[in-house]
């Protein structure tokens, strides 16, 4: 699991790192890294999420499914809001430094690099911090009965591979991985996570979009 925690990150690495190619063999072989490196941490996380959770990744959706899916959604805006508004007042400070990565790599980048970027925040991103942060910590810590503690560990593991240098940056993440952590808990699906997780990225990156 430690292992899984540092190598996650790592396709996004070579994302980032299109921004300085030169040439179009450079844009090839960075295109490959990503591609064979997201194969390698989506199947090692599935992999292990498979064998050691009590429920299968997929199961069959409800209208109850929407409800966990746009109900988090809603609470997790309005905690957003808060922790922003705090940041700022505290801080002077708008954006957190992920979010300002996150920005740099939408703006004035190679098309390819920036659609790429865009299929791993809205649909790789999720599906690989799902499956590990509440996935792999729910089945690997504490009993059944201990659920707020699998949440508030997951969500703090979730919110330290965030870029954050404020408290309330942290709390902000934080408090998403607990939304997150208990939407997967009470409805048994980590599809619905997984689902919750692809709207925040959605909506954040349409909203970069729309102030370009």
């Amino acid at each position: 699991m430690t292992l899984m925690y540092f190598v996650s990150p790592l396709p996004q690495c070579f994302l980032l790192l299109m921004a300085d190619a030169k040439s179009t063999l450079a844009l090839v072989e960075l295109t490959n890294a990503f591609v064979l490196a997201e194969a390698v941490v989506l199947f090692a996380a599935y992999r292990f999420v498979r064998k050691y959770t009590n429920n299968g990744i997929l199961q069959k959706a409800s209208l109850h499914d929407l409800g966990y899916i746009f109900g988090g959604y809603a609470v997790g805006l309005m905690s957003d809001a808060v922790f922003i508004y705090l940041n700022y007042i505290t801080y002077h400070q708008t954006q957190t430094p992920n979010n300002q990565i996150i920005e740099r790599s939408l703006f004035d980048h190679h098309q390819l690099m920036v659609g790429l970027f865009i299929i791993n925040m809205v649909i790789i991103t999720p599906i690989v911090e799902e499956l590990f942060f509440r996935g792999m910590v729910f089945s690997l810590f504490f009993n059944s009965k201990q659920a707020w503690i699998k949440i508030i560990l997951s969500a703090l593991l979730f919110s330290s591979e965030h870029d954050s240098n404020t408290i309330f940056g942290f709390l902000m993440y934080a408090f998403s991985g607990i939304v997150l952590g208990f939407v997967y808990w009470k409805s048994g699906k980590l599809q619905n996570s997984i689902a919750l997780h692809a709207v925040i990225n959605l909506v954040a990156v349409l909203a970069i979009f729309s102030i370009i």
